[in-house]
């Protein structure tokens, strides 16, 4: 019998899950990602040390382990540790890990604030020394625990059920957190300034903003120009002119069709990536593309 190379056989998979559901205008299908990110990838940020690398982490469920992967959607693998994907971060507890970012001096933060039913009290964010992206093995040099400063119980009354978080980026040294309210569709940006370990620091509260959906991933740029947002079926630009208010200038947006898409990263200053986790495709779309917001 004839066996036909897996790289077709790849190609016609990815071809049939998306020919069940078209792509919509501007958005791009790069590939299907590899075991590891494909399980429940929720967060993508680019690398600030290495060309063609993004990082990935994967939802509550998986081990503590981050993924390296390149732009066409393949991935790294170590080959100390073959049978084992991804670099595990010794030490730290994937409890709920909704987001993964990365400062500007190129240390990765991974988000562990997801809290779906609003009663944790462990929130709190790794910061991570990059590794190569086939270490295999890593450990986290802080681990920053964190509280919304306007909580009033734990867990949060049912009317008020919006501390969960699924999107988190970096300005400068600083870390903003969006929140993915079940009571509304907008989102509060907090921001934590002091990233000291000991302490649960309390996040400060800037604003909040009407997304029309839930935000579910959130990057940008390493010069803090622009900011992209994601909810289940949009993508939101924003042009940063005040780190105190990062959303206040929305200047274009971009309907996507996908199942589950919770991730996504500037690829340069043109260019964004964002994957979705039911069906492990990573997507592609530019900035060009977007149509320009205009106000209601």
């Amino acid at each position: 019998m004839t066996h036909a190379p897996f790289a077709v056989v790849l190609t016609l998979l990815v071809s049939a899950v998306v020919s069940a559901q078209e792509l919509a205008p501007g958005q791009k299908l790069v590939g299907k990602l590899p075991a590891g990110p494909a399980a429940e990838n929720s967060g993508i940020v680019a690398s600030c040390n290495h060309d063609n690398l993004f990082w990935m982490q994967n939802d509550s469920g998986d081990e503590p382990r981050i993924y390296a992967v390149r732009r066409d959607a393949t991935g790294y693998q170590s080959e100390r540790y073959p049978d084992t994907p991804g670099v595990l971060i010794g030490g730290a507890i994937n409890c709920d890990w909704e987001d993964i970012a990365v400062m500007e001096d190129g240390t990765l933060v991974v988000a562990d604030v997801g809290d779906n039913r609003n009663d944790r009290r462990d929130l709190c964010v790794y910061l991570v020394p990059e590794p190569t992206p086939a270490a295999g093995r890593t450990t986290f040099m802080k681990k920053v625990f964190i509280r919304y400063p306007e909580r009033a119980s734990t867990p949060a009354p049912r009317d008020d059920f919006n501390y969960d978080c699924e999107a988190v980026f970096s300005l400068g040294d600083s870390l903003y957190f969006l929140t993915k309210h079940r009571s509304d569709t907008a989102t509060k940006v907090y921001r934590l300034s002091d990233i000291a370990e000991g302490l649960t620091h309390e996040l400060e509260l800037l604003g909040r903003f009407e997304l029309g959906g839930q935000a579910v991933g959130a990057d940008a740029l390493p010069d803090g120009s622009k900011l992209v947002v994601t909810t289940y079926d949009t993508i939101w630009l924003f042009d940063v002119e005040e780190a105190d208010d990062p959303l206040r200038k929305p200047v274009a947006r971009l309907p996507f069709n996908g199942d589950n898409v919770e991730a996504v990263c500037f690829d340069g200053p043109e260019r964004v990536l964002f994957a979705d986790e039911a069906t492990a495709l990573l997507y592609s779309a530019d900035l060009a593309d977007f149509a320009p917001y205009e106000t209601e």
